[in-house]
């Protein structure tokens, strides 16, 4: 058994599901809405590249708490009620298996992100914006991208634990810390050093590109980054060059030491 017979499977048990089902309407609705919103409030030129920044910020937030809920249940649940002993009798290796369960859950999520970009294009392009394919195209990719991030991370507290309480609550401390604390303990840090009069060196410049460093700084970095046509001559840190390998690295790092961990994870 290959991890697309698993993916497949997990694709039908989270659309079975009443909640994920909620959220991925949710999800839908939310951007249609702000795609007719954003020629009426929106600055000129409307063009479906400059959505992006407009619903960038709030669609990354919007797609972690999501990421999360599709993802914490894949491990630990099966862990809890005894059931994941017979899937691992099946003839795929626990690595598959981790992998078919995210590829399963992350492309639910990411054909929802399709769907709704899809309805907003139209909303955009008509009948006063202009359709830019190749941006938008590379903003959705993005979108999709950013959800599967947290659907890693949701993943990996799911093999991390062998409760789905215990699950739920990491990847709910993870989001917090990532979306909440992040910004605030960097602002924080910053503002420490002003005020002690450091304004060089290499703490400085760490404290400065620490605010760089989640996922979602990455992600709206990226989608600035597409839609800006007068980029300042920002430091290094502020722009893609940091801000790809960052969110690459979110995207596959929590997965990858997911499926190491249960790999050699006593399951008893």
């Amino acid at each position: 058994m290959t991890w697309r017979v698993i993916a497949r499977r997990d694709w039908r048990v989270v659309l079975d599901a009443r909640l994920p089902k909620v959220a991925l309407v949710g999800l839908i609705s939310v951007m249609s809405i702000a795609a007719y919103v954003y020629p009426v409030v929106g600055t000129p030129p409307i063009t479906t590249s400059r959505f992006g920044a407009f619903v960038g910020g709030w669609l990354g937030g919007l797609l972690a708490p999501i990421g999360v809920l599709f993802g914490y249940g894949a491990i630990a649940r099966e862990h809890e009620s005894g059931a994941l002993r017979l899937a691992l009798s099946m003839p795929h290796g626990r690595s598959t298996l981790v992998l078919g369960r995210f590829v399963g859950r992350a492309g639910v999520l990411g054909a929802a992100t399709v769907v709704g970009m899809a309805i907003a294009g139209v909303l955009v392009v008509y009948p006063y914006g202009t359709l830019q394919p190749l941006h938008f195209l590379a903003f959705v990719l993005l979108s999709v991208g950013h959800g599967a991030t947290w659907v890693g991370i949701g993943v990996a507290a799911s093999a991390l634990v062998a409760t789905n309480r215990r699950a739920l609550v990491l990847g709910v401390v993870a989001l917090f810390v990532l979306v909440i604390v992040w910004d605030a303990a960097t602002a924080g840090a910053e503002a420490g050093l002003v005020a002690a009069g450091v304004t060089d060196g290499p703490i400085r410049t760490a404290v400065r590109v620490s605010p760089q460093l989640d996922p979602g700084s990455a992600f709206e970095t990226l989608v600035t980054a597409l839609t800006a046509s007068d980029r300042g001559a920002g430091a290094w840190y502020d722009g893609p060059t940091l801000a790809l390998p960052v969110f690459v690295g979110w995207l596959l790092g929590p997965l990858s030491v997911a499926i190491l961990r249960f790999e050699w994870r006593d399951l008893a």
